[in-house]
């Protein structure tokens, strides 16, 4: 990929919620949903940000673009600290940083029609544009995501799920962010629409240069689109690597797991699932020491007492585990 330009960074970014009631002791408790996660996009890359439901994927999301408050470390966009910014000083910035939702339906105002929800961000942002030329910026970007003028009067529950999702990426796209953040944009698809939105948002990826943080928790689909992947758990980064390496040589349990579980088109190839014991733990009472040492095979007395380092093994390939290159 050679060495491209730093878009957005994190450091030992944190978001905790207080979940204590009136009810409860006075000692505060928290839900500690992202905790202390470094993270790097580069200009043009496309980064997948995968684990199991409850990992804390949508909430570092979000978090990087400041829909929620950040409650320790930095955030860092195009070189610039934003962690403390306020709504008044992120609003000049949302033209760059743009989100695609999971569910298009509860995405999109069902007041409004296609053609206004799409052009919607060109009224908000002060972009420098006539009235005309911000009917033209709509109608080329609907017409770029595969939404046909006869659509543009229709409102979001005359449409199919597919066709509200490229509704929402019209949207995120109009205003030529450099980043984007897709949290699950095609979960709530039908299988058999799933494919064309992901070969739409590859196709305007590569067309536009923008960089995507791409969250799911479906590995082939992050396979698919994604350059490097960032594998968490319980608010952590376990596992950072290209897409290649992580593929080819997982080395933390919990990806190996991951992977393992991904289904296989081949009647004649047999791959040894990997069952993981038990839930994930809470994230308000996480264990001690290493957080997935509670279902892990592996796991020791050390991995009960210590919080593994995230280290690099090599060429970038960053693993979160006292026992690399044990098994």
């Amino acid at each position: 990929m050679g060495e491209q330009k730093i878009l957005l960074e994190t450091k030992k970014l944190k978001k905790y919620y207080q979940v204590n009631s009136a009810l409860q002791s006075k000692k505060k408790k928290y839900l500690k949903a992202v905790d202390g996660v470094d993270l790097v996009v580069h200009q043009g890359e496309v980064v997948g940000l995968v684990g199991e439901s409850g990992c804390g994927k949508s909430t570092l999301g979000k978090t990087v673009l400041k829909v929620h408050s950040v409650t320790e470390g930095e955030i860092i966009y195009q070189g610039e600290h934003i962690e403390d910014y306020n709504l008044a000083k992120m609003r000049p910035l949302r033209r760059d940083m743009q989100m695609i939702f999971q569910d298009p339906y509860a995405a999109l105002n069902p007041r409004m029609t296609v053609f206004a929800s799409a052009r919607e961000p060109l009224t908000i942002q002060d972009m420098g544009l006539t009235e005309e030329q911000k009917e033209e910026r709509t109608k080329a970007i609907l017409s770029k995501v595969g939404v046909t003028e006869q659509h543009f009067e229709k409102y979001p529950h005359e449409l199919s799920g597919g066709q509200r999702q490229r509704v929402v990426i019209a949207r995120a796209m109009i205003t030529n962010p450099k980043f984007v953040v897709c949290d699950e944009p095609v979960s709530a698809l039908d299988v058999s629409v799933r494919a064309q939105v992901l070969n739409l948002m590859r196709r305007l990826q590569r067309e536009t240069g923008v960089s995507y943080l791409f969250i799911s928790h479906d590995l082939s689909v992050v396979k698919y689109i994604c350059d490097t992947i960032y594998v968490m758990y319980l608010g952590k980064v376990v596992e950072k690597s290209s897409k290649k390496e992580l593929f080819e040589n997982p080395s933390h349990p919990y990806t190996q797991a991951l992977i393992s579980a991904i289904p296989i088109p081949d009647l004649y190839t047999d791959r040894e699932r990997i069952i993981l014991s038990g839930d994930i733990p809470s994230p308000v009472n996480p264990p001690m020491g290493c957080p997935f040492h509670t279902r892990c095979k592996y796991a020791t007395e050390r991995c009960m007492e210590s919080v593994p380092e995230l280290r690099d093994m090599g060429g970038g390939h960053c693993v979160a585990c006292h026992r690399i290159g044990e098994f």
